[in-house]
């Protein structure tokens, strides 16, 4: 099993959590099963053992992904020593976890996914995340959160200089064979000023970035609805990458990031 919080909360897989023994020595005294395809576990009657049966990807009904979260949420606050395990414990026992840690702690999805995904191995469904971030709204993921910015100038370093009395602190950059820029990144929103090409009209001069939980099924949709595609989803260093236009013409670059893809 894998502890999340000293003593208290574990993730754990099918088979770890059928060895009871192990389980119970470690003064846990409360199961959350999502395993859907796993048969239910006979715990002693002392030991609360709640059963919520989860797809390991979208179709889930709200109502059993709202309780599994919530439940879980009441048993950390109370402080219960809890396991959270499925089939393979690298999917939804993660995921719900997360959800739960977001709703306590009052943080983002993304945050609490990236506190319990550090402590190990993980293979997170796209689909089941996006339906916790569409239940749980307040501390989800959100697919219209900004995380880029990107202005254009033909006076790069009067602007720099500027933004640096600010109190911000920009770094040259270059990727691949791209323009020399400077880039700032504060808590997660990077903020970057290009050089806008000589000799050329660069409209408009802006370009801004979001991250998402499912790139590709968005990118299906906008499509749909007749939205200016000008690059399709491919994998970067940073995550699963397209670019789009708004109906001004103004560059938007969606990004799922690595822990999502």
């Amino acid at each position: 099993m894998r502890n999340i919080l000293p003593g208290k909360l574990w993730i754990a897989n099918a088979r770890q959590v059928r060895d009871i023994r192990s389980v119970l020595a470690e003064g846990v005294t409360a199961i959350i099963d999502l395993a859907m395809e796993e048969p239910p576990i006979a715990f002693p009657r002392d030991i609360l053992y709640a059963r919520f049966p989860l797809l390991d990807g979208s179709g889930n009904e709200r109502a059993v992904l709202n309780c599994s979260v919530l439940s879980l949420v009441e048993l950390i606050q109370d402080e219960r020593p809890t396991v959270v395990a499925c089939s393979g414990g690298m999917s939804r026992s993660p995921i719900i976890t997360a959800a739960a840690l977001a709703q306590v702690n009052k943080i983002s999805l993304e945050s609490a996914v990236q506190q319990v995904t550090a402590s190990g191995p993980h293979d997170l469904s796209p689909g089941l995340l996006s339906e916790v971030a569409m239940t749980f709204p307040d501390a989800s993921y959100l697919a219209s959160r900004p995380n880029l910015l990107v202005i254009r100038t033909s006076e790069p370093s009067r602007l720099v200089a500027f933004y640096e009395q600010l109190g911000l602190t920009f770094q040259e950059e270059r990727h691949g064979s791209g323009p020399l820029h400077w880039s700032t990144t504060v808590e997660q929103f990077v903020f970057e000023i290009y050089p806008r090409t000589e000799g050329t009209v660069e409209k408009p001069t802006t370009s801004i970035g979001f991250n998402v939980v499912e790139v590709d099924n968005l990118l299906a949709g906008l499509t749909a609805s007749g939205t200016d595609i000008v690059r399709q989803p491919e994998s970067m260093e940073w995550g699963r990458q397209a670019i789009v236009r708004d109906p001004d013409g103004r560059t938007v670059i969606l990004v799922q990031p690595e822990q999502f893809a």
